[in-house]
C-alpha cells in the first residue's frame, strides 16, 4: 500500500491544516461494521505534528450499498439514508451522500429526503458494481435529474477490470467511460470518479484519460479521488503524475478536478485505523511529501487545494477568493 513506500525520516510537511476527506463510508461490509460513531474516532484528532486536521468527512452508508442474501441492499434508500442524516445533524463534521439505488428504490424517495434535509445533504452516491448496474444504464437519469435540480455533485464507484494477465477489460459496469456517458447528460452536474478507477495503475491510467477527455471535449464536469492511487513516483500513473497532466491540460490548470480522499475506514483503513495505527497521518504526511519535493513554488497551492479548497468548493458552490 502506499502510505508504507515514502521513507518516514523526513521533515514534515506544513500545512494550512484543513482537510476533507471526500470518500468515507459507515455502515456494513461484509463481516465488518463500521458504526458512524466508531468511524469518527479516525477523524476526530490532528494530523501531520498538529499542523492538520479534517474539517469534514463526505460519507455514504455501506448498509444502503452492500447487498444482503437476498440479494438486494441491507437497507433501503430511506432508512439507511436517514440514519446517516440524523448523524450528520449532531455533528458537522459529516457531510452525507446519498446512496440511491436504482434498479431497486426510486428517485422519489431521494428526494423526500433532498426537500426535509437540502442543508444537511452534500450530494448522491451510486455503486454500479453493488448494484450490478451499467453506469450508463438509464435507471440513473432520474437520480441525476434530482442532482442537477437541486444543485447536488454526484459521487460513482469508479473500477476498471483487468483479467488474470492484467489486461484491461473495458465492460465492467462501473468503467469511467460509462459513468461519462452519463455524466455528459448532465453537464453541470460535477460527478467524482471515485478512487480513479480502482484496481492498479492500469485502472487509474484509464480513469485520468477518461477525465483528461472530458476536459479536453468541456461536455461534462467530471472529477477524480484520489483512495488507492500511489503516491510512490516509481509506479505510474503516481499522484504526481496525475497532478502534472492536470496542470498543463488543454483547458490549462485543472487541478481544480483533484480530491483528496481514502475509502476510510476500508482496506487499510480499517481495523487498524480504529485502533489508532498512525495510517491515515502517514497517508497525509506521504501524500504532501510527494507534492513538496515536485512542485516546488506551487506545493503549498496543489496541496491546499486537493486536501481542502477543491471539496469545499464543490460542496458550497464557492469561488476559490472566497474560501476559508
Amino acid at each position: 500500500m502506499f502510505i508504507n513506500n515514502i521513507q518516514k525520516n523526513y521533515s514534515v510537511p506544513n500545512f494550512k491544516g484543513k482537510i476533507i476527506d471526500s470518500h468515507v463510508h459507515c455502515g456494513q461490509w461484509n463481516f465488518d461494521k463500521f458504526p458512524c460513531n466508531e468511524v469518527l474516532k479516525i477523524f476526530n484528532k490532528k494530523f501531520n505534528g498538529g499542523r492538520d486536521y479534517v474539517d469534514r468527512i463526505i460519507i455514504s452508508n455501506l448498509d444502503c450499498i452492500k447487498n444482503g442474501r437476498n440479494n438486494k441492499p441491507l437497507k433501503d434508500e430511506i432508512n439507511g439514508n436517514l440514519s446517516l442524516i440524523k448523524s450528520a445533524i449532531k455533528n458537522k463534521k459529516i457531510v452525507p451522500f446519498l446512496v440511491c439505488q436504482p434498479g431497486f428504490g426510486a428517485a422519489e424517495n431521494i428526494e423526500l429526503l433532498l426537500i426535509k434535509y437540502l442543508d444537511v445533504i452534500g450530494g448522491l452516491k451510486f455503486h454500479p458494481a453493488c448494484l450490478n448496474l451499467a453506469a450508463n444504464d438509464i435507471r440513473y437519469l432520474p437520480y441525476m435529474t434530482l442532482a442537477a435540480k437541486y444543485n447536488k455533485p454526484c459521487l460513482f464507484h469508479c473500477e476498471v477490470l483487468t483479467d488474470k494477465n492484467g489486461k484491461l477489460l473495458r465492460n465492467g459496469v462501473s468503467d469511467p467511460e460509462f459513468i461519462y456517458e452519463t455524466a455528459r447528460r448532465f453537464p453541470n452536474v460535477p460527478v467524482i470518479l471515485g478512487h480513479m478507477g480502482a484496481g492498479g495503475g492500469k485502472a487509474h491510467e484509464a480513469a485520468i484519460k477518461t477525465l483528461i477527455k472530458s476536459i479536453d471535449n468541456a461536455d461534462a464536469k467530471l472529477y477524480a479521488d484520489i483512495s488507492w492511487v500511489d503516491c510512490d513516483t516509481s509506479v505510474k500513473p503516481h499522484i504526481v503524475d496525475v497532478i502534472k497532466r492536470l496542470q498543463y491540460s488543454s483547458k490549462g490548470d485543472m487541478t481544480e478536478r483533484l480530491l483528496f480522499g481514502t475509502d476510510a475506514p476500508l482496506g487499510v483503513f480499517g481495523e487498524k485505523a480504529m485502533k489508532q495505527d498512525g495510517a491515515y497521518n502517514r497517508n497525509i504526511i506521504n501524500i504532501k511529501k510527494a507534492i513538496k519535493e515536485n512542485f516546488g513554488d506551487d506545493a503549498n497551492k496543489l496541496i491546499s487545494r486537493i486536501f481542502y479548497r477543491n471539496s469545499k468548493k464543490l460542496l458550497t458552490n464557492t469561488e476559490f477568493n472566497k474560501i476559508g
